[in-house]
């Protein structure tokens, strides 16, 4: 009997990409390009961010172009699962984008409308990483992709703490900046966050879209699950 090889590989593919992820893990992203909001250090031209359930990778890029002299050279950022977060104590990351150091750093937001969450008390210093930054002509890119497991599981920051994740909602509250002055100490913590104007792109509850799963994966799923039935069939021949 003949035994079509080619069949019962994709068949058999099935199992395999389950067994190569959790079935309740998925990759989200948002991806503006028509940015809204407040304009005084450039023109916010487009936001993309993606979310990794699975390995709680965080991705953000933000673009800006030169209005009337002024051009952003730093930000500070908080993320939601769908609300906007300002007001929410103590529940959310927030991070100062220093793109005159290139330098990315993150405190526990305190809820307030303002960029002083890394002076404030009761705030607590999280991390810091290194910050991407492309300027090509009049336009400044802002980009980082960081892993937020440590962060997000973080035990000792009260009961609403949930550091930074979405799936299908996303809420943004992003303020870009200008003539950033940061300083910082040995341990990576700012001393000072300063500038002389800022600009502002604050929603909520955004809709963000699952990314499909990797065409690679599920090739190499269909060649593992075929080189598989060849062998058995060799081994039973």
């Amino acid at each position: 009997m003949r035994i079509d090889l080619l069949a019962l590989g994709a068949a058999a593919v099935i199992p395999v990409a389950i067994a190569a992820q959790p079935a309740s893990a998925a990759k989200f992203s948002y991806d503006s390009q028509s940015i809204g909001g407040n304009q005084n250090v450039g023109v916010h031209k487009s936001i993309t961010t993606t979310y990794d359930t699975h390995s709680e990778v965080l991705t953000w890029s933000s673009t800006f172009a030169e209005k009337n002299g002024k051009l952003a050279d730093g930000a500070w950022l908080v993320l939601s699962e769908g609300p906007n977060p300002k007001g929410d104590k103590q529940e959310y990351t927030m991070f100062y984008l220093d793109g005159v150091a290139e330098k990315l750093t993150a405190y526990t937001y305190n809820g307030r409308n303002g960029s002083n969450s890394w002076q404030d008390s009761n705030s607590v210093y999280l991390d810091s990483w290194d910050l991407d930054v492309s300027t090509v002509g009049n336009e400044r890119t802002f980009s980082f992709a960081v892993d937020m497991t440590d962060i997000n599981s973080r035990t000792d920051l009260g009961n609403d703490w949930k550091g930074t994740f979405y799936e299908e909602k996303i809420g943004i509250w992003f303020h870009g900046v200008a003539d950033v002055d940061a300083t910082y100490n040995a341990s990576h913590e700012l001393t000072k966050f300063n500038y002389s104007s800022q600009g502002w792109y604050d929603t909520a509850n955004e809709d963000a879209e699952k990314v499909p799963e990797p065409f690679l994966a599920v090739g190499l799923g269909a060649a593992a699950a075929f080189g598989a039935v060849r062998r058995k069939r060799s081994a039973a021949v």
